[in-house]
């Protein structure tokens, strides 16, 4: 137990390391440019008018 306590730190700074790498992962899997078109497709979602489409 005496180990655990004192590899806190280190522990606790990793545990920041991991979580911005695993930000910096998602920000450029959202970013990357072959995923542009689908983001903007969502983005449009609000603007679309449903009455012009045909329902089936």
């Amino acid at each position: 137990m005496e180990n655990l306590v004192e590899l806190y730190p280190a522990l606790r700074a990793l545990w920041v390391v991991w979580f911005f790498a695993l930000f910096l992962g998602m920000l450029w899997f959202v970013m990357r440019p072959s995923r542009r078109k689908h983001f903007e497709s969502l983005a449009d979602i609000p603007l679309r008018d449903d009455r012009a489409q045909p329902r089936s």
